[in-house]
């Protein structure tokens, strides 16, 4: 089984606006719960320039003036995982979904963790449908991202139940490239090579080059008996990515 590769939505910065954090840029508003956004979107800003700490910083004081602010909680959930503190991470992200149950992004979020970091998928998966019960997902969030979460998270315990997530993400995207590389490798673990073949020819005629497919690409054809492909897909994996980890175990694997 292939290392589980959920990814994590940064559901705080899709319904915050781009903020620029240059310091002493504008005036905090004085107004509390006005100035609690203010330090949110300035906190969100440093999430995305990857610095977690001042992200924290900005965040906590956002909740400090609005501890009801959801969206605050759910990017604080996020800079937790980044600063390796799980307990932090997920007590932001339940205390998200507890003042905004409805929205689709913090159910993920908090989906995610629970499968990835506590390894507890079929909790995670009971919140990722309460995700796509939601009418609000159809557009606050991706329901293809969505499905994928889900079926990526499904692998670990059950391959059909997987596939059925999986197919679902391509009816609602059939270019969804991160379903169409799950479904390849969901498909060539459950005996079904060729079609595992179809769906990673489409995943990498939909995205660039990755690591990730082009080693899975090595995988499927060496089960189909087709040296030629594999060897063909082997040298663009050692030339593009010499340094991947997937280019390390093509190493190993030669004779």
């Amino acid at each position: 089984m292939a290392q589980l590769t959920v990814i994590i939505a940064l559901l705080a910065l899709a319904l915050t606006g781009c903020v620029t954090t240059t310091t002493g840029s504008q005036p905090v508003p004085g107004v509390p719960k006005e100035a609690a956004e203010y330090n949110m979107q300035l906190g969100i800003g440093y999430l995305r320039q990857n610095k977690p700490q001042l992200a924290r910083t900005k965040l906590e004081t956002a909740i400090k003036l609005d501890p009801d602010l959801a969206t605050a909680h759910a990017a604080l959930g996020v800079v937790f995982e980044r600063l390796e503190d799980p307990a932090g991470a997920e007590r932001h992200y339940r205390r998200a979904v507890d003042l905004a149950p409805q929205s689709p992004d913090n159910l993920n979020a908090l989906a995610v963790f629970t499968c990835q970091r506590k390894r507890e998928p079929r909790e995670a998966l009971q919140l990722f449908d309460r995700a796509l019960a939601i009418p609000l997902s159809v557009s606050a969030a991706n329901r293809a991202m969505l499905n994928t979460n889900a079926g990526t998270c499904a692998k670990t315990i059950d391959l059909l139940l997987a596939e059925r997530y999986l197919r679902t993400a391509l009816v609602e995207n059939p270019d969804y490239s991160d379903a169409l590389l799950q479904l390849a490798e969901v498909t060539l673990e459950g005996g079904t090579a060729l079609q595992a073949r179809a769906f990673i020819e489409r995943y990498l005629a939909s995205a660039p080059p990755s690591p990730a497919g082009l080693w899975l690409a090595v995988r499927i054809e060496r089960a189909l008996n087709d040296p030629l492909a594999a060897g063909k897909y082997a040298e663009a994996l050692r030339k593009q990515f010499p340094g991947s980890g997937e280019a390390r175990q093509l190493a190993e694997l030669q004779p």
